[in-house]
């Protein structure tokens, strides 16, 4: 008996990280998903990365049933120029750094050329596009309020007249990987941010590093650090740790206490989550979908201020830490499902299915 085949997929990203991962693992139970990594090395090579991507595209496009994005981007704008000329379905799922401008740091798409004006064509070219928060598309940000920042933020703050199909569809997580074990470290203080320059505004390490300093009996640490990156001062509480196994990431936010979670920025981001999952308690910026991940079981901070935030600090500190932590723990079971994410999967499905039957009528 022969076997069904199963319709390609084209998947194309930046990065292979822990949500892209789920995303394929759960897309190969409906398809033969054929994945392409658009990462150069330097700025300079972008030109020879789009080269390479043309020619992925052009081998396997054609006999695709539809194709997904992670981001939009440089790496967006092929897959959905070329889901026009076959007529392959081109869905693009949003993250952040594509909805979002801080030229103040230099972060997000749209505060530059040719960046910008290719992701919004490829917003538009798109047949569906898939927020992790409805954030992405149209917010205001009001926590940080640096010069020539705009306050206006989302992929339709930048292009309102995009009226490409959306759902939004948050992630999901496991609360048997991720969950309390052992013991916390009473007054110990976390945050999960890749190093680099823009991100230590963007993610609050500037502000991480200024708690340290004010609470000099507690321990901050900070996952993430990369050789390159370079640091006027770190506190003497302050643990500066590279690289850690996906696997490893429960145990380590388990003995921890509290999640600082302090970024200008975010889509959803997962570490938080994670980390409620492992029992610790949420301080988060008020930004984007950080409030409503955290809800009443952390801690907000307004705006971007340390003596603000040193309050915050102070009352998380006096509060009834594993109570809160097991109230985070049970939001996120509770809100953001490992089946959360099938919703994606679903619409994809739908769109391979759709051009499917267009192309045989």
């Amino acid at each position: 008996m022969n076997e069904i085949r199963k319709p390609k997929l084209v998947y194309c990203t930046t990065i292979m990280a822990s949500f892209a991962r789920k995303d394929v693992e759960l897309l190969s139970k409906e398809f033969e998903v054929v994945i392409h990594v658009f990462a150069p090395r330097t700025k300079l090579l972008t030109p020879w990365s789009l080269i390479r991507q043309f020619f992925f595209l052009l081998l396997h496009l054609p006999s695709a049933a539809v194709s997904v994005t992670q981001f939009g981007g440089f790496h967006s704008f092929l897959p959905a120029l070329f889901g026009r000329v076959f007529k392959v379905p081109a869905i693009i799922s949003l993250g952040g750094y594509d909805c979002a401008s801080f030229p103040s740091f230099r972060y997000g798409a749209h505060h530059r050329f040719p960046m910008g004006w290719m992701t919004r064509a490829s917003l538009r070219m798109a047949n569906h596009l898939v927020p992790c928060s409805a954030n992405l598309i149209h917010s205001e940000q009001h926590y940080s309020a640096a010069q020539g920042d705009p306050v206006h933020q989302g992929y339709k703050a930048f292009d309102p007249a995009n009226n490409t199909q959306y759902t939004v569809v948050a992630y999901g997580y496991d609360p048997e990987r991720f969950k309390p074990s052992g013991a916390r470290r009473s007054g110990s203080f976390l945050t999960v941010a890749q190093m680099n320059t823009p991100n230590f505004q963007r993610k609050g390490i500037d502000l991480f590093f200024a708690m340290a300093d004010r609470f000099p009996q507690c321990h901050f640490t900070l996952v993430g650090n990369t050789p390159a990156m370079r640091y006027e001062r770190v506190p003497e509480n302050a643990e500066l740790i590279g690289f850690i196994p996906y696997e490893e990431l429960p145990a380590l936010y388990a003995r921890h206490e509290f999640y600082l979670q302090l970024s200008i920025w975010e889509g959803f981001p997962s570490a938080p989550c994670e980390a409620m999952l492992c029992g610790c308690v949420p301080i988060v910026s008020k930004v984007a979908a950080l409030p409503e991940i955290v809800g009443d079981t952390g801690f907000i901070v307004e705006h971007r201020n340390v003596d603000e935030l040193q309050r915050t600090i102070e009352a998380a500190l006096g509060s009834e830490s594993l109570r809160k932590g097991e109230a985070a723990r049970k939001r996120i079971k509770d809100r953001y499902p490992l089946s959360t994410r099938s919703r994606f999967s679903d619409l994809v499905f739908k769109a391979a299915r759709s051009s499917e039957g267009s192309a045989q009528s």
